[in-house]
């Protein structure tokens, strides 16, 4: 089924152009009823249930409309909710939905989806659309300058204003009335820019869920999952079924990004009022190796992980998808153990020490190799911690101040609740 939402307007649009015919609604893989068959030899296939639904988002201009494409799957009451390119400069996830997609389709039609999924292929239209002289740069909003995950969190007062006289003791009734108040909330968040009407559309389908996956990843690096420090066996067990060596494990109560507005209003509603909840929204970020990481092999390797994880939770059965094999050491820290190594100076970035290496404080790892001097010069970039070497950047002209790598360390590097980038 093909429906049209007006982002403004849950009303459902009707869309005469996108009605489905009967062969179009037969979807991949679909399952033969065989108590059914037809004397020519063809038999009758049971129609899978997956909706894709059109959200449109305001036009930024005359002739340029633009909408999110959002698959449901099944009809549980928990909701599990994916979505990839939020960075719109990201595209390793992008590849790894589609192979879920195909998998989530054949799942659907064999009747292994016991819950609620729902799947957003690409979550920014608006940024997909930023490219420069070929380049699409993509993280920020072009209009308004804001970083595509940032500046959606909800007000945490106005939601315990709407909560704290209605939460009782019943932890199934609390969670009900959470859900349908973010969800109420998201629906009505304000902002007229392109880039808010673009949060409010994906927080309107993934605020009310219990489990959220928001699929990224860094310049060059090893797989890495972020996750609140509050849920960290359930942060562990999706990075083990992933293979994802570094789990970093975050303060949600400070600046959060997409996964921490999911998370943050269940831990400050509990917090202020003491009320038990039965199943608060799990969210994590993925971050899928570094921006070229884009191959069917990886994203075969990362959909059967995260298949996996839906499965130990719940959300699909008879898979039986194996965790995947993990290649480095497991580093689980909290985000403020991470230090982010900055440049000095302006020139071209050499490495000396590879992704998953320990470094010792101290250690030459990396160096800098002025452009503008007389004769050949550099400056020896060493480790200022000890700690794994899990990200670098392909940005190989670096300035002052512009980031290096990162390292896993085991001391705190910055205050709790921060971001390690913007």
């Amino acid at each position: 089924m093909m429906r049209q939402y007006d982002n403004q307007n849950p009303l459902i649009l009707p869309v005469s152009h996108n009605l489905p015919s009967f062969r179009s609604r037969l979807r991949a893989a679909p399952v033969p009823d065989r108590s059914t068959s037809l004397e020519s030899g063809f038999s009758l296939y049971r129609e899978t249930v997956m909706r894709t639904d059109k959200i449109k988002l305001p036009a930024p201009a005359p002739g340029h409309d633009r909408a999110l494409t959002v698959h449901h799957f099944g009809t549980g009451e928990r909701k599990a909710y994916l979505h990839a390119g939020l960075h719109a400069d990201e595209w390793p996830g992008l590849l790894v939905l589609q192979h879920l997609l195909q998998r989530l389709i054949e799942l659907e039609a064999q009747g292994q989806v016991k819950e609620s999924i729902v799947l957003v292929p690409y979550a920014n239209p608006v940024g997909m659309n930023q490219r420069l002289f070929g380049y699409v740069p993509g993280r920020y909003d072009a209009v308004t300058g804001q970083n595509f995950n940032r500046g959606m969190s909800i007000d945490s007062t106005a939601l315990l204003d709407q909560v704290r006289d209605r939460l009782g003791d019943d932890a199934t009734t609390n969670d009900r009335i959470m859900r349908e108040t973010l969800h109420e909330m998201a629906q009505n968040s304000g902002g007229e820019h392109e880039i808010q009407a673009l949060h409010r559309a994906l927080l309107s389908q993934s605020l009310d869920a219990h489990l959220m996956l928001d699929l990224h990843c860094d310049d060059e690096a090893l797989p890495h999952v972020f996750y609140g420090d509050h849920q960290r066996e359930t942060g562990r067990q999706l990075a083990d079924c992933l293979g994802y060596p570094v789990r970093l494990e975050e303060d949600v109560r400070g600046i959060v990004a997409f996964d921490g507005t999911h998370t943050q209003p269940w831990v400050k509603v509990a917090e202020a009022t003491g009320a038990p909840f039965a199943e608060p929204c799990f969210a994590a970020t993925l971050e899928l190796r570094g921006s070229t990481a884009v191959s069917d092999e990886l994203a075969r390797r990362d959909a059967d992980g995260i298949l996996a994880f839906l499965e130990q939770q719940g959300y699909i059965t008879g898979v039986r998808a194996e965790p995947q094999p993990q290649e480095h050491d497991t580093v689980a820290i909290n985000v403020d153990q991470v230090r982010v190594v900055k440049s000095e100076a302006n020139g071209i970035v050499t490495y000396h020490r590879q992704l998953g290496e320990h470094l010792q404080a101290g250690d030459h790892f990396a160096d800098i190799v002025l452009l503008d001097q007389d004769k050949p010069e550099r400056i020896a970039i060493t480790a200022p911690t000890s700690g794994m070497l899990f990200t670098r950047t392909v940005d190989y002209l670096v300035y002052p101040g512009s980031t290096l790598g990162m390292i896993a360390s085991d001391k705190r590097q910055i205050e709790p609740g921060r971001q390690l980038s913007f």
